[in-house]
């Protein structure tokens, strides 16, 4: 090739590279994180590669609310779909409005990335990746260390810790290789050159210490005062805010430290939602932790915390400080995400007998009646004469069974 055409062919590649391009979906090597984006769109992280893909989703049905979820076999109900292959989850998300939900997963040796789109009926499905249309974007500034930490886990795979889209743009979490790792990249979709990355320290109380490596672990959105905020938790379990208008491209800033949830703690997931409280809409963000389940956390109580100096002094560990929080029987959940306006919908490992299970649990009390024995459950119990269970109790205790796919043990009220 000619000097000439060599140059132009050079220059057209990285303005591709910048732009994203309509690489097919194959050249994905891992799924760290997914995220649903407008119309049929669904992002997929992946962090060999350091890209961010846009997937092209088939259209689907709108469903209205109150699709149930009760697959408490879906380990085997996906490795038949990989040859019998045992696999590792990576993430789930719910398509919104269609009761489809996502699973990413890794097999083999090689770790190899697999997608499944599952519905309530049990149909699983994988997505062929190969024949999958995509753009994609190169995260900017994106780890490159061979580092491990604890001689396992590539410090690399930490590229994108959570990825969220919100009012038009792609909120991305995760590390870069600057001195300053933590960052946060926001990204407009159809993809442009116009990537805008921010690295962000924050004041660990319970670490007493200012930290700029350790990455966002889980984020949502909410508004305080009509503005716009970030809501971020990190390990061990720091609860920080951020303003939106506070991401500028190559900005450094300190998100301010309202919370401190506790040691020993990884986020898993972070969703806002609402629910009636006393006929009243009451708003909520729930943060799922995979040591301490979960935890719904008051909008209300995060903006009063916002408006105050954020912490400085060091919690002492196990002491929880700064919003009160309420926590939900979600032990063993990996993943979760809202599925419709009642529920949200559950990826979990049963801790009792070792199931993989994808489950809808209703947002009124965060969990399912049918993980528990109580004295409800005995045969001999009666609600008859008792007005408190007649009025408090019962009317939930059946909406949950016929969720659950139990309307035939729903008790008489005589």
């Amino acid at each position: 090739m000619r000097p000439y055409l060599q140059c132009v062919a050079a220059a057209t590649c990285a303005v591709a590279g910048l732009l994203g391009n309509s690489a097919l979906a194959a050249d994905i090597k891992s799924i760290s994180r997914l995220a649903a984006g407008p119309g049929n769109v669904l992002f997929v992280a992946d962090w060999k590669t350091a890209r961010v893909h846009a997937l092209a989703l088939a259209d689907a049905e709108q469903k209205p609310a109150g699709t149930a979820f009760n697959i408490l076999d879906l380990e085997p109900l996906l490795s038949s779909r990989l040859g019998g292959a045992k696999f590792t989850v990576e993430d789930m998300v719910a398509r919104p409005g269609t009761a489809q939900v996502y699973i990413a997963v890794s097999y083999g040796a090689a770790k190899t990335p697999a997608l499944f789109v599952v519905t309530g009926d049990r149909q699983a499905r994988r997505i062929d990746l190969k024949s999958a249309t995509s753009t994609s974007i190169p995260l900017r500034d994106a780890p490159t260390t061979n580092n491990r930490f604890w001689k396992d886990t590539p410090e690399r795979s930490f590229s994108v810790t959570d990825m969220k889209w919100h009012d038009g743009e792609l909120f991305i979490a995760g590390l870069s290789n600057q001195e300053f790792a933590s960052t946060l990249r926001r990204a407009k979709y159809p993809f442009d050159a116009k990537q805008s990355i921010t690295s962000v320290e924050i004041y660990h109380a319970g670490h007493n210490l200012i930290e700029t490596r350790a990455p966002i672990r889980a984020m949502s959105f909410s508004s305080f005062g009509g503005k716009p905020y970030l809501v971020a938790a990190y390990t061990c379990t720091p609860i920080v805010t951020i303003p939106l208008e506070d991401l500028k491209d190559g900005a450094h800033i300190r998100g301010k430290t309202i919370g401190e949830l506790g040691y020993g703690n990884t986020p898993a997931d972070m969703i806002s939602y609402s629910k009636m409280e006393q006929g009243k809409v009451q708003e909520y963000v729930m943060l799922l932790s995979f040591e301490r389940g979960g935890s719904a956390i008051p909008v209300s109580q995060m903006e009063v915390a916002t408006t105050r100096p954020g912490m400085d002094k060091q919690v002492p560990f196990g002491e929880i400080q700064g919003v009160d929080v309420t926590a939900a029987p979600l032990a063993g959940a990996m993943r979760l995400d809202n599925l419709d306006d009642e529920s949200f919908i559950v990826l979990r490992r049963r801790l009792v007998n070792d199931a993989l299970q994808l489950v809808t649990v209703s947002k009124d009390l965060s969990f399912r009646l049918t993980d528990f024995v109580s004295e409800y459950s005995f045969p001999g119990y009666r609600f008859a004469g008792d007005q408190f269970q007649l009025t408090n109790i019962k009317p939930r205790q059946d909406i949950l069974l016929r969720h659950e796919g139990f309307a035939d043990e729903i008790k008489s009220s005589q």
